[in-house]
């Protein structure tokens, strides 16, 4: 697998800022403007392929909200002891601790830390036959205290079929995963699409807060430390 580093990710961001450009990562990057715009954009922009990620050379997902009818591409800037942080060419933020979204930024009303249990698979990469029975999920969300407001869920896991998807021109097979949340402040459900044979997580539907609903993450190109 080919290693994406961060240091390449903080170059892409920053591909329209120097008097030198590199004209690879400046196409990339130009091919995400327009994405998540409050406003629409003069021109209809490029959608982004598989071959700018590649040519980026940088671990990519992309990000969509429930309202947003094609999401954005982010890059992967930071790694805090196990928390990525990938950011988008308009500065929206989403950190994974593996695959679980644990925050968000500039999405509107954010995530403001998200953490599981420790057996949880979206954290460590489990195959789906050793995935446990429940997880234990917890949000902190914004409220009028100073440190939000915090709910807490149990989850269950209920494997589906094996299917094949297309993830930005590239057809996995994979399993699908469902994940059944409740808590005292009401239900929700996650959806994976994982590995049949390592369980890493291709695609995830995951609930991020009452406000904004889910975000459905695709990884385009894995992390490696």
């Amino acid at each position: 697998m080919i290693r994406r580093s961060l240091a390449l990710a903080a170059l892409a961001l920053l591909a329209g800022c120097g008097s030198q450009k590199d004209p690879v990562l400046s196409e990339a990057m130009g091919a995400l403007e327009g994405m998540w715009r409050t406003q629409p954009a003069a021109t209809p922009q490029r959608q982004v392929t598989r071959a700018d990620i590649e040519r980026s050379n940088v671990a990519a997902i992309l990000a969509r909200l429930e309202t947003d009818q094609r999401g954005t591409v982010l890059y992967a800037s930071a790694d805090n002891g196990g928390y990525v942080t990938y950011v988008s060419p308009l500065l929206q933020q989403v950190t994974l601790k593996g695959a679980e979204i644990t925050a968000t930024r500039g999405l509107g009303t954010d995530l403001l830390s998200g953490w599981s249990s420790s057996n949880d698979p979206l954290v460590r990469q489990t195959p789906p036959a050793a995935w446990p029975a429940r997880v234990d999920r917890t949000y902190e969300l914004p409220s009028e205290g100073p440190r939000g407001r915090v709910e807490r869920y149990t989850c269950t896991f209920q494997p589906g079929a094996v299917t094949d998807m297309v993830i930005l021109q590239v057809r996995y097979s994979g399993l699908e995963m469902s994940e059944t949340c409740t808590g005292a402040d009401g239900s929700f459900e996650n959806l994976h699409f994982v590995d049949p044979t390592t369980g890493a997580v291709r695609r995830s539907l995951q609930w991020v807060g009452p406000r904004v609903g889910h975000i459905d993450m695709q990884v385009l190109e894995p992390y490696t430390p």
